[in-house]
């Protein structure tokens, strides 16, 4: 009896509506490209759909692939992370964000990495050219690993993990509601090796006036109080710590008060933001992000320039 090919890598997606935009996603990784570069036996594709109309069940009828699943999931909002890992069969597990667009070419790289990786089963994060430098880097300590990912480790699209370490991941867990991927990735401290690689391989469909959870209070409370416990934990040094909250700080944060309270193009809220900023920020760190924040466009469009004229990816 002949032994079946395994299935390298899942694609697991969690999605709650937006259905064109998943339709959309769907149809880049079903590309006519993709499917004449890769096996259809190599991959699967998982949507793990936690709105109970079960709106996204009509997908099945459009794309009537023997390697795509539909899996209607009763959990609550950013838990479905989790969930999709879970219906995954193949040997590498990858989290994808349902508005990413695959780029041509990004499902057979990713596939062979898995292929080449698959024995020595590294921890791999997929940035996709955020950091701007395009490159593979791999580094030998989990420290080192997320002293340059910093606070893109709570990026769900870039997580990935081995099933089999997945499966090992003790059911008890303490999972944080709004990024169960970073509960996990900090579980993933003794690989034998760690890599994040920058290639642009996928592509953001922008959503309109997104909403739904306090998002300051998550990335200036939650995300610094996972990355305190993983200090106090010795998963990572001091001067890790301080680089991440320093980024917050003079990064993301400036950067989310633009895009809500000055361009307006999302409409997290915003409530206590000013004083529960001080918990883990210095009392002078709100009036830094109201500052910082006016620069944004600035930055934004040296970003863009760097990208196409100097780093070319």
């Amino acid at each position: 009896m002949s032994t079946p090919n395994p299935v390298y890598l899942s694609i697991c997606i969690p999605a709650y509506g937006r259905i064109d935009y998943v339709r959309r996603t769907l149809k880049s990784i079903y590309s006519e490209r993709h499917l004449d570069e890769v096996k259809i036996e190599d991959f699967e594709v998982i949507i793990s759909d936690n709105d109970p109309e079960c709106s996204l069940k009509v997908l099945t009828d459009e794309f009537p692939y023997s390697n795509f699943r539909y899996h209607a999931t009763n959990c609550e909002g950013f838990m479905n992370s989790a969930y999709s890992l879970g219906y995954g069969l193949g040997e590498f597990l990858k989290l994808h964000n349902n508005q990413e667009i695959w780029n041509p070419g990004s499902l057979p790289y990713l596939i062979d990495v898995v292929k080449k990786k698959r024995h020595k089963k590294p921890l791999l994060f997929f940035t996709s050219g955020i950091l701007r430098n395009g490159d593979s880097n791999e580094y030998a300590s989990f420290d080192d690993f997320m002293y340059h990912l910093s606070y893109f480790c709570t990026w769900s699209n870039g997580f990935c993990i081995w099933r089999e370490d997945f499966e090992k991941i003790d059911k008890a867990l303490e999972i944080d509601p709004l990024f169960p991927q970073t509960s996990l990735l900090l579980t993933q401290n003794a690989s034998s090796s760690y890599i994040i690689d920058d290639r642009p391989l996928f592509t953001t469909q922008f959503v309109k006036k997104r909403s739904g959870y306090n998002k300051f209070e998550a990335f200036s409370v939650r995300v610094p109080s996972m990355i305190e416990s993983a200090y106090k934990k010795n998963l990572i040094k001091e001067s890790t710590k301080k680089r991440i909250l320093n980024d917050l700080l003079y990064e993301f944060l400036p950067l989310l008060y633009f895009n809500v309270k000055i361009a307006r193009r999302e409409n997290f809220a915003s409530d206590g933001f000013r004083e529960k900023i001080k918990i883990y920020f210095p009392v002078w760190a709100y009036a830094v992000v109201v500052t910082l924040s006016f620069f944004i466009p600035f930055k934004i469009l040296w970003r863009k320039f760097k990208i196409r004229y100097i780093l070319k990816i």
